[in-house]
């Protein structure tokens, strides 16, 4: 009998993880699996469960937002051999999920994660930390970790725009050195993003190329500072547009960089904080783990190559 681990993250959501627990259990029973089923007690616990555990089985399924599939995805990258990775997705944006075609109906995607189409997937780097589909900085990137997780899950992704309006009124600015294999970037931006991924706070289809999550490469956006107050709004409607080739923008691809900074800044890694860097060694680990997608995901995806 095939073995899985499962993950449950009690807080993310509006009580689905909980409603849905057993009929979840039944499913992969039915599909021939042994469950083991535990619950996240505290900031990290998942990331404990699958180093310690998580050989020892074949599949890992987690189920809630994006910042407990990046404390499954930080625990897998310890493991020499790493299981199947199934996700449950019940948090306020769900991001990866969006931009990589997990379904986010809770029946849909608890069943494709075991029966979906394996799909390989680059994993990134920041420090030594790892993420699923991106880190931060800046304006707007604090607005996840920042909002109470009960707002969260009464407001869902209205909750997000609440409290980024109040960023709006305090916009910092930051001083950055940025390294890459195109040359070297020293500008103030506002907003720093090494992602990959479609879908970023909700922001769907961000980048104007789809972001291939197996290419080796972190797709990267940096908003500059704005000359002056009028500028934010033709920045706000570039963001929405996905409108990057102008001065007010850096934009390109790379499988790794380093940004430097005079003081330190507030990162965020998968929507939840990460810590203060003046430092930031960013790298893409290719192929790094293998996910299960909704099968006519899997199809488009082998399609369109």
């Amino acid at each position: 009998m095939k073995k899985l681990l499962l993950l449950a993250n009690f807080h993310s959501g509006k009580g689905i993880i909980k409603s849905n627990l057993a009929d979840m259990i039944d499913y992969y029973n039915s599909r021939g699996f042994e469950v083991t089923v535990y619950t996240s007690q505290y900031s990290g616990h998942i990331t404990d469960i699958v180093e310690k555990t998580g050989s020892l089985y074949d599949n890992i399924v987690c189920c809630g937002g994006d910042g407990t599939l990046n404390e499954t995805v930080n625990g897998m990258m310890s493991l020499e051999k790493r299981p199947l990775l199934g996700y449950i997705p019940c948090g306020s944006t769900n991001d990866f999920a969006n931009s990589i075609g997990i379904p986010v109906i809770v029946e849909d995607s608890y069943k494709t994660a075991v029966d979906g189409m394996p799909f390989t997937i680059d994993i990134g780097s920041i420090n030594g930390r790892h993420f699923s589909y991106v880190a931060g900085f800046g304006l707007f990137t604090s607005v996840s970790y920042e909002t109470p997780q009960t707002i969260k899950n009464i407001l869902g992704y209205q909750a997000y725009i609440l409290t980024g309006l109040k960023e709006i009124t305090n916009i910092k600015t930051y001083p950055v050195k940025i390294t890459y294999d195109g040359g070297v970037i020293e500008d103030d931006v506002m907003i720093g993003l090494v992602s990959n991924s479609n879908s970023i706070a909700g922001l769907k289809i961000l980048f104007e190329n789809y972001a291939d999550l197996n290419d080796g490469l972190f797709e990267v956006l940096l908003v500059k500072k704005p000359r002056n107050a009028s500028l934010l709004k033709n920045i706000v409607n570039c963001l929405v547009e996905k409108k990057f080739d102008n001065d007010m923008f850096y934009s390109f691809k790379t499988n790794k960089l380093v940004i430097e900074s005079r003081d330190y800044i507030k990162w965020t890694v998968d929507g939840e904080y990460s810590g203060d860097y003046d430092h930031a060694e960013i790298e893409v680990i290719p192929g790094a783990v293998d996910i299960l997608i909704d099968k006519r995901e899997s199809e488009d995806k082998e399609g369109g190559k």
